[in-house]
């Protein structure tokens, strides 16, 4: 197995991508990095999407079987130390800087949890049409993570540095959440099989894959007009327009994807992953230098 195989299996991808990018808006608001706070959001994002790896077991049995094989061998040790441990001591860190900064952390893992984790009740499943969890309900599915990688990546940092979330940050956590929105859907493209096999309901596959493009690139063009403007009235920094630069990439990328091949479109959607981490990160490096 190569480094990079080794690191998509395991969510490290995904883990490393969300520490820069919290150490890329720590940088952009002009806060000093906690790397308490860095450390942080890499075990909430690992515990989370490591978790994610064994609840998903009948449309990753179709998508990715050998993932999924892998998983179910370290069950245990997922269970008890990628998530409980990792999570307990990701509240540990948070409650040292404060209850607001204990309170988000929690808040960050209870909505990871729900996501995940087929725990509703039978009267709550049946009012929700047989969901037992946030990942079974339409739409609400590509709406959870996103809350959590934006509250994690841009207000977990100012929180921990006792900073007020201003009308800058609440812009920046919109945008971050619009980008994450725009992943979910991207895999769900990716893995639109799977899902129809296991009987989630999605926005790629409760439309044709062209009208999905359509509404994914549609909104990608307001989430990227809306960043221009906030930057051209001075409400955002100069530098914001760097952001621009990864709604392109989201429009080629999506653009891109072929239903008929499938294979490749799965190593590009985990590539999107590298490239986001490598635009935040020179985002946050060009962000510094221009205070």
């Amino acid at each position: 197995m190569t480094l990079t195989s080794y690191l998509i299996r395991n969510k490290l991808h995904l883990s490393i991508l969300s520490a820069l990018g919290a150490a890329a808006w720590s940088m952009y608001f002009g806060v000093e990095v906690n790397w308490w706070a860095i450390l942080t959001v890499f075990f909430l994002t690992f515990s989370i999407y490591q978790y994610n790896r064994l609840t998903d077991d009948v449309e990753d049995s179709a998508n990715d079987p050998d993932s999924f094989q892998d998983a179910k061998k370290n069950e245990i040790l997922i269970t008890y130390v990628s998530f409980y441990l990792l999570s307990a001591l990701s509240l540990i860190i948070a409650y040292q800087f404060g209850m607001m900064a204990f309170w988000v952390t929690l808040g960050i893992e209870i909505i990871g949890f729900l996501y995940n984790h087929k725990c509703f009740p039978d009267f709550l499943s049946n009012m929700l049409g047989g969901a037992r969890r946030f990942k079974d309900i339409y739409v609400v599915k590509n709406l959870t993570p996103p809350i959590d990688w934006a509250t994690a990546l841009v207000f977990l940092p100012l929180i921990f540095a006792n900073e007020p979330l201003t009308l800058q940050a609440w812009i920046c956590w919109a945008y971050v959440f619009l980008c994450t929105f725009f992943i979910e859907v991207m895999w769900d493209m990716r893995d639109r099989h799977g899902d129809l096999i296991s009987g989630i309901k999605t926005i790629a596959n409760s439309f044709s894959l062209y009208k999905t493009k359509v509404i994914l690139n549609t909104l990608n063009a307001a989430s990227g007009i809306g960043i221009m403007l906030a930057t051209y009235k001075g409400v955002l920094p100069q530098v914001s327009y760097f952001l621009l630069s990864n709604n392109v990439a989201v429009m080629l990328i999506a653009s891109a994807y072929k239903e008929e091949k499938a294979h490749a479109m799965r190593k590009i959607s985990d590539m999107t992953i590298f490239l986001a981490g490598m635009l935040f990160l020179s985002f946050g490096f060009i962000a510094y230098f221009s205070h």
